[in-house]
């Protein structure tokens, strides 16, 4: 775990985003790559934190979407002890259900989205400028997932971000609908399950020149 700046998507690879895409203030949203654990060392102390790497494996960003909400999923149970009642909750997940929007236009982040494996899309380019992309069945892959929002803070002129890693997500694409006003959406879905490996569902990053106390 090599010491570096703070950073959540770094690799010599692909950060791919979809033609077409616009800029917001809504948070970025990274899908794929690699987990990467990651060490900051200063005077005062150390600290470890995640982000994504795509050195092997590229990631995607989401450039135009809406209404993020990451959900936990629970299961409820009760239990009796001492003669009273109690009601429990198990933490056995979390999902996010994200309306893709301009990003649908891309074949090939579809194709991610979709889960279909790479045989089924075709891409040529100039003079042609065509893909096609032939629906089939499923296939499944596990994936890490980065939503990272940038903020201003009046005391501080950094880059200043929280991020939230998924380190094992799956993701499926639903309804694709249209309409006059918006065009082409789907709904894109993302099951987060627990991961053996980093002992949590998700790992939590903030990062400015302000110390908060």
């Amino acid at each position: 775990m090599p010491a570096d700046t703070v950073q959540l998507v770094t690799g010599s690879g692909t950060t791919r985003t979809a033609r077409g895409y616009q800029l917001s203030r809504w948070p970025w949203v990274f899908l794929g790559g690699s987990v990467d654990t990651r060490t900051v060392t200063t005077s005062t102390g150390s600290l470890t934190y995640y982000g994504l790497d795509n050195s092997i494996n590229e990631v995607l960003r989401l450039g135009c979407y809406k209404d993020v909400v990451l959900s936990p999923q629970y299961a409820d149970f009760e239990k009796f002890c001492d003669g009273v009642k109690q009601q429990k909750k198990n933490l056995n997940g979390y999902q996010c259900t994200v309306t893709v929007t301009d990003d649908v236009v891309d074949l090939y982040m579809l194709r991610k989205f979709m889960r279909q494996s790479s045989g089924n899309y075709q891409s040529v380019g100039n003079p042609t400028n065509i893909e096609s992309l032939l629906v089939g069945d499923l296939v499944s892959d596990i994936i890490p997932v980065l939503f990272e929002h940038h903020y201003d803070e009046v005391s501080s002129t950094a880059d200043e971000y929280i991020g939230i890693v998924a380190f094992e997500a799956e993701l499926s694409l639903g309804d694709l609908t249209g309409n006059y006003d918006e065009g082409y959406s789907a709904e894109l879905t993302i099951d987060v399950r627990y991961s053996a490996t980093y002992g949590g569902y998700l790992g939590l990053m903030r990062h400015d020149d302000v110390l908060i106390v």
